[in-house]
């Protein structure tokens, strides 16, 4: 974008709609401009639900091929937020159907540094152990959780991008919260 005229770069402000409406015309800045908007928070999506960095940068790309594909039958019915994740959804099943997720584990870096004051060390060993928690939760809880928490979505639009009624939304973050708080609540008192 930064060797465009001034004149072809998007506004700052542009909404997202209007990116999608230009993106169904053919162009391509537009694109850039929603995947810069967007693509960090999707990549981020992407690895909770496929475990691998890799294969979800190529999902991305993917996804941002089928917004490029599929602009022009974007009807504005959601946020374009919601059908963004909604495309990152489906793509994530289909590449877990092809491909199981590989196992993973703790991050190496937390594990091989046990140096530094007990206040960093603590703080990393909490990290982590809610990253294991995370990870123990059933996969559509797990889901529940990012969408709602970490995208910041409302339950209505959780709904939407995972095909499930609103209340259905609404009993997996009841259930996986009370999961994950024993979860934490026992190894806490396992390190006591």
């Amino acid at each position: 974008m930064a060797g465009q005229p001034w004149w072809k770069q998007p506004h700052p402000h542009e909404t997202d709609l209007r990116l999608i409406e230009r993106i169904a015309r053919g162009d391509a800045a537009a694109l850039e401009a929603l995947y810069a908007r967007h693509g960090h928070s999707l990549l981020a999506y992407l690895i909770g639900q496929v475990s691998d960095r890799q294969l979800a940068e190529e999902i991305l790309q993917d996804v941002m091929l089928a917004v490029w594909r599929g602009a022009a039958r974007f009807r504005g019915e959601s946020a374009v937020t919601t059908w963004l994740l909604a495309i990152a959804r489906r793509k994530a099943i289909t590449a877990r159907q092809r491909r199981p997720p590989p196992e993973q584990a703790l991050d190496e870096q937390t594990a091989a540094d046990d140096s530094g004051p007990p206040e960093v060390l603590e703080h990393r060993s909490d990290r982590a152990a809610v990253r294991a928690a995370l990870r123990a939760l059933p996969d559509d809880q797990r889901e529940t959780l990012e969408l709602v928490f970490f995208h910041g979505l409302t339950g209505p639009q959780a709904a939407e991008v995972m095909g499930v009624a609103p209340g259905t939304v609404k009993s997996r973050l009841h259930r996986a919260k009370a999961m994950l708080e024993r979860m934490l609540r026992l190894r806490e008192n396992a390190d006591a």
